[in-house]
């Protein structure tokens, strides 16, 4: 990872064009470079136009380096790069996240580039998939306070992205009462979340419920910057920490370890048929031609 950073770091410096215009390359790897292209582009011609490239699965500080390069090398200015925010989703990724933020904020060239600024997103689905809820909800809690002061440290305004869906198992819950839990210090004015499926209809399908909606964002941020969440006591930090511990092998154990389980669970729930609509958020990729 450190000769991977270096060499990235030292590539983003350089002027000399990394990709050659006729490239032999596979379909993946063409429809990677195009999708850049066609982010440069439109950056050109409306910019502001996109919002944030947000880099699933992010594990280390390559990840980061790597879009920001790929973006460059495919036309795009300096000025009009897009934001590019790595979300870390399990529960491994959420623990050593923010040594990955100091990793990247110690790049003086990638300090420079973000001008005080930083987006991380942060999964919930995933995480709780992959821990369980106990330990994904401790992780998810200790990974923004640890993110926030490592970003303090450098000088970078960090704001958090929370990556929640509509049901429990994927973060959802009252959205006041969500925003109002997070850790002290953590929010500051500033908060970003993602708004999909059923929730969007929901929450913003009418005027009444749009308005009502952003008005609840609005002043459980408010109330939060303004008059933050006392931080939990040593005590209680060591009780998480403990039921987080042993939820997490008990839940591994049983999901992972268990031959039993995968097919109870596929007669107990519906999850098959509920996998054959078309509700999927976000969408699946595409199949080939072949089916494959």
């Amino acid at each position: 990872e450190e000769k991977k950073t270096e060499w990235l770091v030292s590539e983003l410096k350089s002027k000399r064009p990394l990709v050659a215009p006729d490239l032999e390359c596979t379909d993946d790897v063409r429809e990677v470079l195009d999708t850049f292209k066609m982010i440069a582009h439109l950056q050109e011609v409306c910019p502001g136009s996109l919002g944030t490239y947000v880099i699933s699965m992010a594990t280390v500080a390559s990840d980061v380096l790597a879009v920001v390069l790929l973006q460059r090398e495919m036309g795009g200015k300096m000025d009009q790069l897009l934001r590019v925010a790595p979300l870390f989703e399990r529960l491994d990724d959420l623990n050593e996240g923010p040594n990955q933020l100091r990793r990247l904020f110690s790049i003086p060239w990638y300090h420079e580039l973000i001008a005080g600024h930083q987006e991380v997103m942060i999964g919930y689905s995933d995480s709780g998939k992959d821990a369980g809820r106990m330990a994904a909800a401790w992780a998810l809690y200790e990974g923004q306070e640890n993110a926030t002061k490592v970003a303090d440290e450098f000088g970078v305004k960090l704001t958090l992205f929370h990556g929640r869906g509509g049901t429990v198992g994927r973060g959802g819950g009252p959205s006041h009462l969500a925003i109002l839990s997070q850790p002290p210090a953590t929010i500051n004015g500033r908060l970003r979340v993602t708004v999909q499926g059923e929730v969007i209809e929901q929450n913003f399908g009418e005027h009444e419920n749009c308005f009502h909606t952003l008005d609840l964002y609005t002043a459980a941020t408010l109330e939060h910057s303004l008059a933050p969440p006392l931080a939990p006591s040593d005590e209680w930090r060591g009780a998480m920490a403990t039921m987080s511990e042993v939820s997490c092998e008990r839940y591994r154990e049983i999901v992972f370890k268990t031959p039993e389980f995968n097919p109870y669970f596929l007669q107990a729930t519906p999850g098959q048929e509920l996998g054959a609509l078309n509700i999927g958020s976000p969408p699946p990729p595409p199949q080939s031609k072949t089916g494959g």
